[in-house]
């Protein structure tokens, strides 16, 4: 389902059947503050407050969401819509639908089913209806114009990534995908069919027949389940026992006019009138695109002859409130707080008759984060801008907690002074350097640091590539922006900025060979990629008066990636040039075509590393979330050993609390070790040094990075000199 209807919070338009929330590019999925250490502390004081306490009442909109448990099966059926098999006759009926507001009571009665093996999630619905009937029949053609049976399905759970199946009594589908909910930016991609999906209609009655009146109709679907797998989080793997998902259910119902024997959607002078939305789980709301009121599935390994009990969640109802607080902040009647004259503000919200909690909406630069606290279980959580729902947790500290440095080397060592220079790592407790130079300094390095127990990472600027004396041979290896512009000719921001291209393939070698002359260098600790990624599309909000911008939308001459080949690819894909888009900064398939050729770059860069065993890191961006918005950089995505997030918040104007956030962020979203990379001009004062690192270690981070340690005051040495003998 693909509209809004009625809903106070948006405006929405119909672009080629596909609806498009109105949205200003500008507001990128950035930053917002964490309180990690101090929150606790917040919850429990007023003074920070600029305005009294809002008391609100969410109660209609809190309700318990429906669940159920799919049992395995063994065998597999034949679809043909009728779920005839011994399998289903002991799977249990769903509860019948309600109305998606829960207050009306549907005309016609609808039930589901559902069972799973190893290959596919079977559904079966029977809908009951007097008059079954369609006329859409090319796939992809937005079915709900038609009477529909539709299915939402989050493995995850966490509102992200979800797909969407919506079945009409031809048995036409349409299948899409949506990385985010529509209300915060996501869109609908069409390209996500599901080729091992098989469907089938079974009719009570006649179809398309007005001169009688039919029973009912039933649809019957198998999913594969390596499709569904793939919308997981890491690990990407089948559900194991007891694991729940999140599935909401939808039946889309028109009432119908007869013309020249055909039906219609019926109309009342001359316009549409609406439909009905009769869903499993209660939305509350017409707006199937809220995940957080889906259902709860459970799946278990048993079956149907075996009871299992669903096991319910706790702070669910707490995240509802989060969910509705997110949606008043951002839409509706707490939207006059999201401006500069309210830093913080304190909530009170009931959600019951009985149930109340204290909430605090923080003010960010590019929007808000809100703290709220469970009475039931006192776990912390939080909810931002963009919809990003998560628990703040302390994580354990683990050892060791590394302190590492960017350093800048040279051509040839000067023993002498890198003799100092380890001299005084070591007595700052630092135990890792990250350093450019020759693969000869390096070769050089690596033995020397050993006897002050220092490890060396090679440090390689990778696509940027200034001043590369092979690289200047070959324009046609250069990127290219949305304006035309080669980047080795126009130099975006500043001089160095000479960006080769990620999708020439002699500019990918090129880098290769780069990394293999590394890869030889006995002992390093990693070779460490920087700038793998493109120009800075938009950059920091205190960096843009720097170079005298203000960068509200995308402009072409930053945004990367357009180079013929890149271009011509896409195409034969899509079927049409991205250059053509009157907006091709809104396509989501031309900003994942580009991520995709950074990341299989760095996975080839990787597999490189490690055929000579050696580890991968790499400098990133701040968050993935971030880093896709502001560089194309997807660095989730990539199969490193550990990454190095920049989380330099002055760039950004965010305080040093923000850093905890940013780095629990990176933390969440990877499977490998995150090392916080902190700018130490940014941190002068030696007790913003201080939390930096305490805030990054009590997220999760396995250590730090300063750039750089050669910089530092005496005030910010006795920090690390202090810290390094702290557990």
């Amino acid at each position: 389902m693909k509209r809004w209807n009625n809903y106070p919070y948006f405006r929405i338009r119909n672009n080629c059947q596909r609806i498009i929330i109105i949205k200003q590019v500008q507001k990128y999925k950035l930053l917002n503050r964490c309180l990690i250490l101090i929150s606790l502390w917040l919850f429990n004081s007023t003074s920070l407050f600029s305005a009294d306490t809002l008391k609100l009442d969410f109660s209609d909109h809190i309700v318990p969401s429906k669940y159920y448990v799919i049992y395995k099966t063994e065998n597999t059926c034949i679809i043909d819509g009728s779920a005839s098999e011994t399998d289903w006759k002991d799977i249990p009926f769903s509860s019948s639908f309600i109305d998606v507001e829960g207050v009306k009571k549907p005309k016609f009665d609808t039930r589901f089913k559902m069972m799973w093996n190893d290959t596919y999630l079977y559904v079966y619905a029977e809908m009951e209806e007097p008059h079954v009937w369609g006329d859409l029949e090319e796939r992809d053609a937005v079915i709900y114009y038609n009477n529909d049976f539709e299915i939402f399905i989050d493995p995850s759970g966490d509102g992200r990534r979800y797909g969407e199946i919506e079945m009409n009594a031809l048995n036409t589908v349409w299948d899409l995908f949506l990385d985010k909910p529509y209300r915060v930016g996501g869109s609908a991609n069409n390209f996500w069919n599901l080729n091992d999906l098989q469907t089938a209609v079974q009719i009570k009655g006649t179809l398309n027949n007005p001169t009688d009146q039919d029973a009912s109709w039933s649809i019957e679907m198998a999913i594969p389940m390596n499709a569904l797998v793939e919308l997981k989080n890491k690990p990407a793997t089948l559900p194991k026992e007891g694991e729940q998902w999140r599935i909401n259910f939808s039946r889309v119902q028109w009432d119908h006019d007869i013309e020249d024997g055909k039906y219609q959607r019926k109309k009342v002078n001359g316009k549409y009138q609406r439909e009905y939305n009769w869903t499993w789980s209660n939305q509350t709301r017409i707006n199937m695109h809220a995940p957080e009121k889906w259902g709860h599935v459970q799946f278990t390994y048993q079956n149907s002859k075996t009871v299992v009990n669903f096991i319910p969640g706790s702070d669910e109802k707490i995240r509802q409130v989060a969910f509705e607080l997110f949606m008043r902040c951002k839409y509706g009647s707490l939207a006059k707080l999201n401006n500069i004259a309210y830093s913080s503000q304190q909530l009170l919200v009931e959600y019951g008759a009985e149930n109340r909690l204290n909430a605090t909406l923080h003010k960010t630069q590019f929007g808000f984060e809100i703290n709220l606290q469970s009475p039931e279980t006192g776990k912390l959580f939080a909810i931002n801008q963009e919809g990003v729902f998560r628990e703040i947790k302390s994580t354990p500290f683990k050892k060791p907690f590394v302190f590492a440095t960017w350093a800048h080397g040279s051509n040839v060592l000067d023993v002498a002074v890198w003799k100092e220079k380890l001299t005084e790592y070591e007595r700052l407790g630092i135990s890792e350097v990250l350093v450019g130079g020759s693969p000869k300094f390096l070769a050089d390095l690596v033995p020397l640091a050993q006897n002050y127990n220092i490890k060396i990472h090679a440090w390689i600027w990778t696509l940027n590539r200034p001043n590369d004396t092979i690289a200047n041979k070959h324009p046609e290896w250069y990127a290219v922006n949305r304006a035309g512009k080669n980047s080795l000719e126009y130099r975006a921001y500043v001089d160095y900025y000479q960006w080769l291209s990620p999708f020439h393939p002699e500019a990918r070698e090129h880098i290769k060979d780069n990394v293999r002359k590394l890869a030889v260098i006995e002992g390093l600790a990693s070779i460490h990629l920087d700038y793998v990624r493109y120009v800075d599309v938009i950059l920091g909000a205190d960096l843009q008066p720097k170079y005298d911008l203000v960068q509200n939308t995308e402009m072409p001459e930053y945004d990367s990636g357009y180079h013929p080949i890149a271009r011509e690819g896409f195409k034969e894909i899509f079927g049409y040039d991205p250059q053509d888009l009157k907006h091709p900064e809104l396509s989501a398939e031309w900003r994942q075509y580009r991520l995709n050729a950074i990341t299989s770059l760095v996975n080839e860069l990787v597999e490189i590393a490690h055929a000579k065993n050696h580890k991968m890191t790499a400098a990133v961006f701040p968050f993935p979330e971030m880093s896709r918005q502001m560089v194309r950089q997807a660095w989730n995505d990539w199969n490193l050993d550990a990454a190095y997030p920049m989380l330099y918040q002055n760039f950004y104007r965010e305080s040093v609390n923000w850093i905890g956030f940013a780095t629990a962020q990176g933390v969440k979203d990877v499977d490998f070790p995150i090392y916080a990379g902190l700018y130490s001009p940014a941190l002068k004062d030696p007790e913003d040094l201080e939390k930096a690192i305490l805030l990054a270690k009590a997220n999760g981070a396995s250590g730090f990075s300063i750039f750089t340690a050669d910089g530092l005051n005496d005030e910010q040495k006795e920090v690390l000199i202090r810290l390094k003998t702290v557990d």
